[in-house]
């Protein structure tokens, strides 16, 4: 739990920290809320993901974004991944590009603890229109040797 906590403090102090670098140009932060579903190569098991996201823009086309998402196993939550995480989106027009790093950590109701994996590298392809998004996501979990995909609709305010 330390290093969870560790991890989405070093996000936020970044978070606040990145803007000072290059004037937004009066660009407010955003904040979205995702819902989506995420599954590994070969299609089993499938994860029900509901996550929240910081948009806090750099310049005019690129963000930094915090993250945090839950991955409920088999579409329940008795099993599940807590993913923070923080990426750096590239907008051209509606269309971003973004780049960065997750880290899971997985709790069950059945087991005692938790246990976390490495640090894996997030990309996804998204399309985004006023205050919403659709983003498709790939994360290669190199602890494991797979790769996740995703895909994940953010409504924002």
């Amino acid at each position: 739990m330390k290093r969870l906590l560790s991890l989405v403090l070093t996000a936020g102090i970044l978070g606040f920290w990145a803007p000072s670098l290059i004037p937004a140009e009066n660009q407010r932060i955003g904040f979205l809320i995702n819902l989506g579903l995420m599954t590994k190569e070969g299609g089993a098991p499938n994860w029900l993901t509901l996550g929240a996201e910081l948009m806090i823009p750099v310049g005019t086309i690129l963000s930094f974004n915090p993250e945090v998402t839950v991955w409920g196993s088999n579409f329940e939550f008795r099993n599940y991944y807590v993913v923070p995480g923080a990426l750096v989106n590239f907008r051209i027009g509606h269309f971003i590009f973004g780049a960065g790093a997750v880290r899971r950590f997985w709790f069950s109701t059945y087991a005692n603890g938790s246990s976390s994996e490495k640090i894996s590298p997030k990309f996804q392809v998204g399309y985004r229109s006023r205050n919403s998004r659709i983003a498709l996501i790939v994360i290669p979990v190199s602890s494991e040797d797979f790769v996740s995909f995703g895909l994940a609709l953010g409504l924002g305010f």
